[in-house]
């Protein structure tokens, strides 16, 4: 009796790409296997340059012989791997191939853009391969190189899935649950750092969540080189022994209100672009303040900020710096506002680096009102957009371009841009009991399309 191979057995490849894909090679290789190796692919007859198909089932019988025999360039590879890795890669060949690798081109299309090529790195990452696309990536060690002092440690995938590269030096978000690893920290997370592949540390900070309970740890990591497009990258999180302390001012830091003296291990200038905490009671280096003349303004400067404003008469209170804040993220650390009678523009841009002189498009609040994007052309406040959700008093509010940031979420954008260019600076106007409060003041470079990209926790070795 005749022996008949199942019908989805008998798909047909019609073009060299085609197959290709169905084996998860480039096109070279794929011509050079039916030439050498006797790889079954078919010809349609009659032409010169007659057309090419197979048979799924052909080459799967192929597989089944060739596997015993690997070419040149997997035997080179698979030398490197464990052999159970070897044996995975064999068992996998000759079984059924993933259903992406038989998707249509407009599905094929889908997966290596946008949100498609992300949800594709992130599931190479979890299956431990962190290379990128390219067939000359050489494979990547499973070990880095640990600096001296840590015991534990656990690798992070960060994964830029935009078509992009993002230029260093670059400030990568990361939000850790620091309840998971509660055994190897210290109660304020003093022994934690961050290191690459060689063993060098990268410059972080520790922005809020100081304790080894909390499950939303930010930290703040400084990236030389910046990432990749389309490609997973490694950064290393280690644990060293709890009463070692290893913040400082330089590598290992955390904000100015987390220490035990203010600012005492606050390195945010080794990891922002621009930033300043207010420490003692001066102003940092290319910041000024005044008042103009009506009602009772002040600027107060003492471990953090405090600008106020009270009773009517049209004066102005401000604080201004000579930051450029041209394309990047300008973000304040909020404390306290009051705005019963009053404007308050927490972020604006002045058109001078040394005297203050408004610019239009600013952020800030007015007469109670929620957190707003305002014009200012005219002299007197409109509102543009307003906040949605509307974040409490006390919050990180920041703004790229023309979007309106709280704690890291888009709460409303508008089309001009905030800030109209200039010099980064704050202010109250016209206010009788109105006043805000902020630690500290930065810029940090955006990711592209303001899509941070993602952060993968490995297992903790």
């Amino acid at each position: 009796m005749r022996h008949t191979v199942s019908q989805p057995d008998q798909v047909r490849l019609d073009s060299w790409k085609a197959i290709a894909v169905y084996l998860g090679r480039d096109l070279r290789t794929v011509r050079r296997w039916e030439k050498e190796k006797g790889l079954p692919v078919r010809r349609v007859p009659g032409g010169e340059r007659r057309a090419v198909f197979a048979y799924r089932h052909e080459i799967d019988a192929w597989l089944g012989k060739a596997t015993a025999e690997p070419d040149e360039e997997e035997a080179t590879t698979s030398s490197k791997e464990p052999p159970e890795k070897r044996r995975a890669a064999s068992d996998r060949s000759t079984s059924e191939p993933p259903a992406s690798s038989t998707a249509s081109p407009g599905r094929i299309r889908w997966l290596l853009t946008g949100l498609g090529l992300a949800m594709l790195l992130i599931l190479l990452f979890l299956m431990g391969n962190s290379r990128s696309f390219s067939t000359a990536d050489s494979p990547v060690p499973d070990v880095p190189i640990i600096p001296r002092n840590v015991e534990h440690w656990l690798r992070i995938g960060l994964v830029n899935g935009q078509p992009e590269n993002v230029a260093g030096p670059f400030q990568q978000l990361l939000v850790v649950d620091s309840s998971r690893y509660a055994q190897f920290e210290a109660d304020n997370l003093q022994n934690v750092e961050f290191f690459d592949r060689r063993g060098m540390l990268l410059p972080s900070w520790l922005e809020s969540g100081n304790s080894n309970l909390s499950s939303h740890t930010v930290y703040w990591i400084r990236l030389g080189e910046g990432l990749p497009a389309s490609k997973v990258s490694e950064i290393y999180m280690g644990f060293s022994p709890k009463m070692q302390n290893l913040f400082n001012a330089s590598s290992t830091g955390e904000g100015p209100g987390l220490s035990p003296t203010y600012g005492q291990f606050d390195n945010g200038p080794s990891v922002f672009l621009k930033y300043a905490n207010f420490a003692g009671e001066s102003l940092p280096q290319g910041w000024y303040s005044g008042t103009t003349p009506g009602g009772k303004g002040s600027v107060q400067i003492k471990n953090g900020v405090l600008i106020s404003h009270s009773d009517r008469g049209g004066g102005t209170a401000y604080l201004g710096s000579n930051w450029v804040v041209a394309d990047n993220v300008a973000e304040i650390d909020l404390r306290s506002e009051v705005a019963i009678n009053g404007q308050e523009m927490i972020l604006v841009c002045s058109a001078s680096p040394t005297n203050y002189r408004w610019t239009a498009y600013s952020v800030g609040y007015q007469n109670m009102s929620g957190l707003e994007i305002e014009d200012n052309n005219s002299g007197a406040p409109s509102v543009l957009a307003t906040a949605r959700p509307n974040p409490t008093p006390s919050s990180v509010i920041g703004f790229h371009g023309g979007i309106l940031f709280a704690n890291y979420q888009s709460v409303t954008r508008v089309y001009p841009r905030i800030c109209g260019g200039g010099y980064l600076a704050s202010s109250v106007n016209t206010g009788a009991l109105a006043s805000f409060s902020f630690d500290w003041i930065r810029l940090r470079r955006p990711p592209p399309d303001d899509v941070m990209p993602t952060a993968i926790f490995s297992q903790l070795r």
